[in-house]
């Protein structure tokens, strides 16, 4: 706690604070001011727990000091000390809510039990204040959570808080506008520090233009603020609030910002709330840190029947030239790119077409599969996971640049070990898969299928079925959501340890030092 002493005695002052060191009290930094006026400039910027100051001084008494305070430091214990028992200062202390009043001269009992009232009493208003904050924030979640639900939802909600503090001070404020942050990971990866600067820097930039807000997460990656304004806010205020929240964002996260028309009353408020999902929807369409508002246009899109691009596509792949490759590419994007009439899934499936399109490029070809292409799982997820168009279209160009090198760099692999390659990527995580078995899908003796894929590949074929399952442990141990035990098993190994010494044999590290490496 922080103590600050306002007296015109130097030898009181510093006495007091001799004292005090001396006690078990929870004050560890004490302030002096020598007059009330330098006690006023000092709490003022300070903000100490309690101040303990003398009643006469020159050019302010303490009481006209405290006077002056109280309502700026609401949370702030006052002692008073003089030399005279007046009746009029005593009144005045009572009224001020002082904690006590001591004689002077100071007798140190006194002082220390002023001094412990005074942290008791700041403990309990710490408490109080704390728990009206709990109370508060909650109140403002459960009211901005109902104002993102449609009027036959949120009925009974509101009316549980109608009459609450919070909902009757957004109600004063008459207008709504909606803001929505669409976020690419989650925002507790952001960190409780982070999360207060975004809520403290923006609190004070709305509240510089006559606004408030209330807000809440939604889906663990998207932020709803409610804007709440005395006045219907200008297109221009709206631009500013959404350009400040960008810049307050800063470069941490990868976000969207839409925002919804404004409102009047909070019956309303789902009308703007609504609108900012919507125009949500076209930021597949849009780069990273754009802000997106109502342009006028038709919210809601039209889907249309598309042409599938893939079958031009996996011919301009097989043709190896480059730049064909890479004009179709960006024909596509760009026939894909208007957001009035598609939706973001239809993109999607198209791309996951494409990108199938290169794995059965690497089949035809008879090359080697990229691992990226082993399973249509991880390939769905993947095509899922993309939020841009920009960015499912750089991932396509990347991947079939490796495709196109991989053709100029390499000899396609004999056509019985691609088989056997391409037989093992679809069953590696079967425990019983075998060399038996290889043999038998392309129709070789086992003597024959192992001395033949030693002689192409360098590595018996045990050897490769390892190396394969390890490289693919490797990308799942990259995922917290999977546990090892959990990897054991996707890469055909019950036994856990027998796993773990594989990896470790095969890599130099366990699976639990390979995940804490790769996830630093």
């Amino acid at each position: 706690m922080t103590l600050l002493i306002v007296d015109d005695e130097d030898l009181t002052r510093s006495g007091i604070a001799a004292a005090i060191g001396r006690t078990d009290l929870p004050i560890k930094k004490i302030l002096e001011a020598d007059d009330g006026i330098r006690g006023v400039e000092t709490a003022l910027k300070a903000r100490p727990d309690i101040i303990l100051s003398d009643i006469r001084m020159s050019r302010m008494s303490g009481i006209d000091m405290v006077d002056s305070l109280k309502d700026k430091l609401p949370e702030t214990v006052f002692i008073f000390m003089s030399g005279y028992s007046d009746r009029e200062y005593l009144k005045e202390a009572i009224r001020l809510k002082a904690v006590s009043f001591i004689e002077k001269p100071v007798d140190l009992n006194d002082l220390e039990n002023a001094l412990k009232e005074a942290v008791r009493l700041r403990d309990e208003i710490r408490q109080s204040r704390q728990s009206r904050l709990f109370e508060s924030r909650a109140a403002a979640g459960r009211l901005a959570l109902s104002l993102t639900l449609p009027p036959e939802e949120s009925g009974k909600l509101s009316f549980e808080l109608k009459g609450d503090e919070v909902s009757e001070r957004v109600r004063s404020n008459r207008f709504i506008t909606t803001f929505i942050v669409k976020t690419t990971v989650s925002l507790e990866t952001l960190g409780s520090d982070e999360r207060k600067r975004i809520s403290d820097s923006f609190d004070v930039f709305l509240e510089s233009i006559r606004c408030g807000e209330i807000n809440i997460v939604k889906h663990d990656q998207y932020l709803v603020y409610h804007i709440f304004s005395p006045e219907k806010l200008s297109e221009k205020n709206i631009r500013l609030i959404g350009g400040t929240l960008k810049t307050i964002l800063g470069d941490k996260l990868k976000f969207f910002i839409s925002a919804g028309n404004t409102v009047s009353g909070l019956e309303n408020a789902w009308s703007s709330y609504n609108q900012a999902v919507l125009l949500m929807q076209s930021s597949f369409f849009k780069d990273y840190g754009c802000i997106i508002y109502d342009s006028n246009e038709e919210l809601l899109p039209a889907p249309r029947v598309l042409p599938d691009p893939s079958d031009a596509y996996l011919l301009a792949l097989l043709s190896g030239d480059r730049d064909k490759v890479r004009q179709t590419e960006v024909e596509i994007e760009h026939s894909l790119s208007d957001s009035r009439n598609l939706l973001p899934n239809q993109v999607r499936d198209i791309y996951y077409k494409l990108f199938t399109a290169v794995s059965d490029a690497y089949r035809k070809l008879s090359i080697s599969p990229d691992s990226f292409f082993s399973t249509s799982e991880s390939l769905l997820s993947f095509v899922q996971e993309c939020n841009t168009l920009k960015e499912l279209s750089g991932h396509l160009g990347e991947r079939s640049l490796i495709l196109l090198e991989s053709m100029d760099k390499k000899e396609p692999d004999n056509p019985t070990v691609f088989s056997i390659k391409e037989y093992v990527s679809k069953n590696y995580s079967r425990e019983d898969l075998s060399v038996k078995e290889i043999s038998s899908y392309v129709h070789l003796s086992s003597a024959y299928v192992c001395t033949l894929f030693k002689t192409e590949t360098g590595i018996t074929l045990n050897q490769y079925i390892t190396l394969y399952r390890m490289d693919k442990a490797k990308e799942f141990l990259s995922d917290p959501g999977y546990t090892i035990s959990d990897i054991s098993l996707k890469v055909g190994y019950s036994d856990g340890n027998y796993f773990g010494k594989s990896f470790k044999k095969t890599t130099g590290m366990t699976p639990g030092e390979y995940r804490a490496h790769i996830l630093l």
